[in-house]
This record gives C-alpha cells, sequence and structure tokens, in this order.
C-alpha cells in the first residue's frame, strides 16, 4: 500500500485511513534510515508506565512527571 500526502505549513500530515487501519495503533514511531522514512506502530505501552515513575525528578508538576515517564517509556518501546 502506498499513498501521497501533502504536508502541512505546520509539519503536519493526516494518516489515510487504510493506514491507520493497517497500524491498529494510536502510537506511531518514526525512523529515518538512508533517507527513508519509516512509521511504526508502538502497541500497549500503558501499563509500563509505572515503572518509570520512581525515575522521574522530584518536585516536578503532575503534567511534568507524566510527560517525562512517557518519553521513557516510548523509547524503551522502540528500542533508542
Amino acid at each position: 500500500m502506498s499513498t501521497a500526502v501533502k504536508i502541512t505549513d505546520k509539519g503536519q500530515v493526516t494518516i489515510p485511513r487504510e493506514i491507520r487501519k493497517a497500524l491498529n495503533s494510536k502510537l506511531i514511531s518514526f525512523s529515518v534510515t538512508d533517507g527513508v522514512v519509516t512509521l511504526r506502530p508502538i502497541h500497549d505501552i500503558g501499563g509500563s508506565l509505572r515503572a518509570y515513575a520512581k525515575n522521574a525528578p522530584p518536585k516536578k508538576s503532575f503534567r511534568e512527571i507524566k510527560e517525562t515517564v512517557w518519553e521513557a517509556a516510548v523509547r524503551e518501546k522502540i528500542k533508542r
């Protein structure tokens, strides 16, 4: 399956329905290798956030902690 979409001035694209269905995930990762962009689904990281919460910096707002934990969980899922 291949399709072309326009990148908006804000750098956004709409992922076509057929591709969203094939990904079967609301969370994706992008990687670039030799000028080729690869889009991969990330499945279910919600349950793994608790393991990262203990490593969050102290005296941060809930939102800051959540973002830190979320980023760490995503990095581990995509092995970066």
